[in-house]
């Protein structure tokens, strides 16, 4: 195995483990690491092969908390984030879709310091206990519809972003909110994926992206596998650390990866 496909792997293990400990699908990970190696000039490419990443990084993600959770606990979740996945599946697939009519709009810097942003509001204390998410049909939805098409423009699972909405402005506990973090970052992963085939298979547009590329198809399908191997594992753990700890990580994550851009 060849240095380059072991940092791959590394890369996609890491993004998995993100993605099931603390909801952020993985692709604040993907891109900056992708970006470092292969440079600014392959920031759209990994882009795109992050929506793959963060799709399947979520399938084994949001399995693990549907498996871990009550029946009850199954349909309280429903309930609170059925219109945020509305929006964001609305928005999505149509975003995804002309991708490549947005690479201008992705600016490295913004987005470092969004995340940065972030990093701040979750230090932020808030006290998690046996809350009901806020049920808010238009404003959910609207949210949903913006964090997906911010995600989806800058190549990741909206984690972060949901994590904070659902935490800071529907009121849910931390664990759950990771949850709807998982549930959306399937959502925004496999909209991703099916809007950029459909731009491929009917538009004849964007094909080279994931094709052509610096980073040769085995090696996207290394990565790719081992994050979805390491996502189950990540859930697993999210389900044993205490919030702090949880908390804790997703700022580090969150500096990490805006460091990382910062200084590219």
């Amino acid at each position: 195995m060849t240095p380059e496909l072991l940092f791959l792997c590394g890369v996609g293990a890491a993004s998995g483990l993100v993605a099931g400990l603390v909801g952020l699908a993985g692709g604040i990970v993907i891109v900056p690491a992708l970006t470092w190696i292969y440079g600014p000039q392959a920031l759209h490419t990994a882009i795109v092969i992050s929506w793959f990443s963060v799709m399947f990084n979520s399938v084994g993600a949001a399995a693990n908390q549907w498996r871990i959770r009550t029946v009850p606990e199954r349909a309280q979740l429903w309930r609170g984030a059925r219109w945020y996945l509305l929006g964001a599946a609305l928005a999505t697939p149509v975003i995804a879709m002309g991708a490549t009519q947005f690479r201008g709009l992705v600016d490295q810097q913004a987005v470092a310091v969004l995340q940065l942003c972030l990093a701040l509001v979750m230090l932020f204390p808030v006290k998690d206990g046996g809350r009901v998410p806020r049920v808010h049909p238009v404003r959910d939805a609207s949210f949903g519809g913006l964090i997906g098409t911010v995600s989806t423009v800058i190549g990741v699972g909206g984690g972060s972003y949901t994590i904070a909405y659902f935490v800071y402005g529907a009121g849910s506990r931390f664990r759950d909110a990771i949850a709807t973090a998982n549930f959306a970052g399937l959502t925004v992963g496999v909209l991703s994926v099916a809007g950029y085939l459909c731009s491929v298979l009917l538009l004849g547009s964007g094909a080279q992206d994931a094709a052509g590329g610096p980073i040769s198809s085995w090696g996207i399908a290394a990565m790719v596998l081992a994050g979805g191997l390491a996502a189950p594992l990540g859930g697993m753990l999210s389900a044993r650390l205490p919030v702090r700890a949880l908390r804790q990580l997703l700022v580090l994550a969150l500096v990490g990866c805006a460091a990382r851009l910062l200084w590219m």
